[in-house]
């Protein structure tokens, strides 16, 4: 018995113009979408300076490289600092923190409960627009197996936008 196969789900162009569709919401305009996003590159090259500027950016609703931010609250996990190394990063890119950017230095895995501890934390700032994780390594499950694949697999379920640094 052959196997059903599925249909091919299609639009036609005038179809798809027609349609009245939601922008994409940005935390930095056509540079950072709310979703899932993944900063990679080699380590100790400034991702997590990087970020840490967009948080208090966004936060402060300030321009990023001349992109406009989208202002709201933000949440930065440093799974691999501690508080102290955090005040001194922050003290060397601004003069100012505002109280709706936070911070945090320990968390659930994905499967032990991260989800819901995101959850959770926007259900009670619910102007939240940007959540980073600092590094996806230190989220994700034991398995050894840090294919793509697995990666994508590990993300998918996730139920709200994460910005993960340092794959």
């Amino acid at each position: 018995m052959a196997a059903k196969r599925k249909m091919l789900t299609v639009i036609d162009g005038e179809t798809l113009m027609e349609m009245r569709l939601k922008p994409t919401d940005f935390c930095i305009d056509s540079l950072l979408p709310q979703g899932v996003t993944m900063l990679c590159g080699a380590p100790k090259i400034g991702k997590s300076w990087l970020v840490l500027d967009w948080c208090v950016c966004v936060a402060k609703g300030e321009e990023v490289w001349n992109f406009k931010t989208n202002k709201g609250t933000t949440l930065y996990l440093c799974l691999e600092d501690n508080l102290s190394r955090i005040q001194r990063r922050l003290n060397d890119i601004t003069d100012e923190v505002p109280d709706n950017v936070f911070f945090a230095t320990f968390s659930c895995s994905l499967a032990d409960g991260l989800s819901e501890q995101i959850v959770k934390f926007v259900s009670e700032h619910i102007d939240t627009v940007l959540v980073v994780i600092d590094t996806f390594q230190m989220i994700r499950s034991k398995n050894k197996n840090t294919t793509y694949a697995n990666d994508y697999q590990e993300i998918e379920p996730s139920c709200v936008s994460i910005l993960f640094d340092n794959l």
